[in-house]
């Protein structure tokens, strides 16, 4: 049994007498409790307990608006809804009934029918929060946060032609996310795969791993969630699908801005080549080339 974990949970005043981790788990410290529970944890930062309460809040009402379950926090001995042990921030909640549709990297193998269920999730997801969040809540500047850091390093790993268009990709992400209205703003999950996504008796019912989750608009999330889909691990290296991109756009119902949508589709490839160029899971290495691969190639396409 993990001890660490165990001594997470105590906190949490429970006890457990089986401690798992997911096999999937690749990139989260993340155990499931005696079957009932989710411990999870996350970086801790200095404004991870102020994000957090912005999570919980967004989620809650998000749940209101669509009829999807979220996680609902159990609280600590502390009071609060976590523990911040070592640099890590601690969650726990009781595991939503239903089961993952998938993997986040075996999506290649999952069957076309449940990828379509999944997009029109998404957009349901999309249409049934737009425009119902205050102006004041709105993070136009998350994604671009994010990929701040990974700009520069892109330059270690990347062609001169890719850096020439993250760059356009950048400027023009940053203008859209200062200029669209707040009745554009709509619930972004983040994190949006099979792997996050509950079902049960054959409905998607609830959504967990809500780390990234914020009000900005439809680009950003389905633009992440293209990516999740557009990659085949099959054979390693990665070539430019257009049949599936476009059945993807029809699934989700996609009526935008098709260059607008691929910026912010370069701007998430380059994040997790960063992501897999610093972890150490098995095959980590792997993943980082084929990303290389997957971002160079997006460049170059003509997504117009």
């Amino acid at each position: 049994m993990n001890a660490h974990a165990l001594k997470i949970l105590k906190l949490f005043g429970l006890d457990a007498r089986q401690i798992k981790k997911p096999p999937d788990a690749m990139l989260a410290q993340v155990y499931l409790i005696d079957g009932s529970y989710i411990l999870r944890s996350r970086p801790y930062e200095k404004d991870t307990p102020a994000r957090f309460a912005a999570e919980c809040a967004l989620c809650e009402q998000a749940a209101e608006l669509t009829g999807y379950r979220f996680p609902k926090y159990e609280r600590a001995a502390s009071g609060e809804c976590f523990v911040n042990d070592q640099g890590h921030f601690w969650t726990l909640h009781r595991i939503i009934p239903g089961r993952p549709l998938g993997t986040w990297f075996e999506l290649h193998r999952i069957d076309p029918s449940v990828s379509r269920r999944v997009l029109k999730t998404l957009n349901r997801l999309h249409t049934m929060t737009t425009g119902c969040f205050a102006e004041t809540i709105i993070d136009r500047r998350r994604l671009l946060g994010l990929v701040t850091p990974s700009m520069a390093e892109a330059r270690d790993f990347l062609s001169a032609q890719a850096l020439d268009r993250l760059m356009l990709a950048f400027d023009r992400v940053e203008k859209h996310c200062r200029a669209y209205s707040p009745e554009m703003g709509c619930f972004v999950h983040g994190d949006f795969h099979h792997g996050n996504i509950l079902a049960q008796n054959d409905r998607i019912v609830g959504f967990i791993d809500l780390d990234w989750c914020r009000v900005g608009t439809f680009y950003e999330d389905f633009a992440f969630s293209l990516m999740m889909m557009l990659r085949d691990y099959k054979t390693w290296s990665y070539e430019f699908q257009w049949s599936l991109y476009h059945s993807i756009l029809d699934d989700y119902g996609f009526k935008g801005d098709a260059e607008l949508l691929k910026d912010h589709l370069i701007l998430y490839a380059l994040f997790d080549c960063t992501v897999f160029k610093s972890s150490t899971f098995e095959n980590a290495a792997a993943f980082f080339e084929y990303q290389k691969q997957f971002l160079e190639s997006v460049c170059q396409a003509n997504m117009s």
